[in-house]
């Protein structure tokens, strides 16, 4: 069964288009991810399925019924759904304890007050109004309450934006925990592509244009992006120009396989920080050889910069990820080898 349906949905607002032809289907009991940038529609596709605006063009469907239409337009209160803003709405005149008991149907919720005082981690706050509390604690309280109603469909808009890092990551972890035990079907709008690949089931991409250009489960837009706009989303990669002969596409860091599909075309190629491989060489190296720029050690992996040369004994720089135990110095030699895993081409 599926928790939502989306059939070509246009939206404009002030005559500016602001999605374009959207479909969309989230399976019941399952997390799907809005992935776009500032500007891409998120919120407004969030706003649409809510009922909190009007469909211009194109169907909505909830638990298989038409909410929304051209012609048809369920109010947002019958809609059985949770939302979460991104200025939290807490009710000013309310202690966080009286917020998080708000929801008309607080009393047939699976969950009680302490078990999502675990979650928000703040169990010295019940007796607290939302002025009292930072921003990053309204924002806990704002999510606790939009799950303890148990809705049967929960809309989240940036959930974890304002949380510093460490907290963020916590808070996430749990909330993960929370949607999965309590089966609801959840749509989170981000920007952030390794928040959607943590929690969701599905990632939905969205361009510049409002539109949905691929989705899929976390791994097959991370390991066959249909573009290069997928590709980059994903994080920087290193990028080269050149031509197909006979499916080899020469680069400044080595020879790369292509799809025959290729042949005799010209070709861009992104290349991951993590799908170039250095070894450590003395001077002078046989094969591909980078010089290093510098060596950071980034925690979980060492950043290297290198310097190589193209065909024309020009300078290309060249980002690469390593073990955090590799860090060669400065100046240093090294050998380059491409993992094709982490490369991507695309027709120019």
């Amino acid at each position: 069964m599926l928790a939502v349906s989306i059939k070509n949905l246009s939206h404009k607002i002030n005559n500016k288009p602001i999605l374009n032809n959207v479909n969309f289907e989230l399976k019941k009991d399952s997390i799907a991810c809005i992935l776009g940038p500032s500007g891409s529609g998120k919120t407004t596709l969030l706003k649409l399925i809510a009922g909190l605006d009007k469909v211009q063009s194109g169907k909505i469907f909830i638990n298989e019924q038409e909410v929304s239409s051209a012609n048809k337009h369920l109010a947002t209160e019958k809609r059985k759904i949770g939302y979460l803003f991104q200025d939290y709405a807490l009710f000013p005149h309310l202690t966080v304890k009286e917020n998080l008991k708000y929801p008309i149907n607080f009393k047939n919720s699976i969950y009680t007050i302490n078990d999502i005082i675990d979650v928000i981690k703040l169990p010295n706050s019940l007796d607290k109004y939302p002025h009292e509390l930072s921003g990053g604690e309204q924002q806990r309280v704002a999510l606790a309450r939009s799950i303890i109603s148990h809705p049967d469909l929960l809309l989240l808009d940036e959930p974890f934006s304002s949380l510093d890092l460490n907290l963020r990551e916590e808070i996430r972890d749990d909330t993960l925990h929370l949607l999965q035990k309590s089966n609801v079907s959840t749509i989170i709008v981000t920007h952030d592509p390794f928040e959607a690949m943590f929690i969701s089931n599905q990632i939905n991409i969205m361009d510049d244009n409002g539109s949905i250009i691929q989705s899929g489960s976390p791994a097959d837009l991370y390991n066959t992006p249909k573009n290069e706009y997928v590709t980059r989303f994903f994080g920087e990669t290193n990028v080269f120009h050149g031509n197909a002969i006979d499916s080899i596409v020469a680069t400044p860091v080595g020879n790369v396989r292509v799809d025959p599909k290729y042949k005799n075309k010209n070709v861009t190629v992104h290349i991951r920080p993590q799908g170039i491989k250095l070894s450590e060489q003395p001077t002078p190296v046989n094969g591909i050889k980078g010089t290093v720029m510098a060596s950071k050690l980034m925690g979980s992996f060492s950043f290297i910069h290198l310097s190589v040369l193209n065909n024309k004994n020009e300078v290309v720089h060249v980002h690469s990820h390593m073990p955090p135990e590799f860090n060669p110095k400065q100046s240093s030699a090294v050998e380059i080898a491409v993992d094709e895993k982490h490369t991507f081409v695309f027709e120019s």
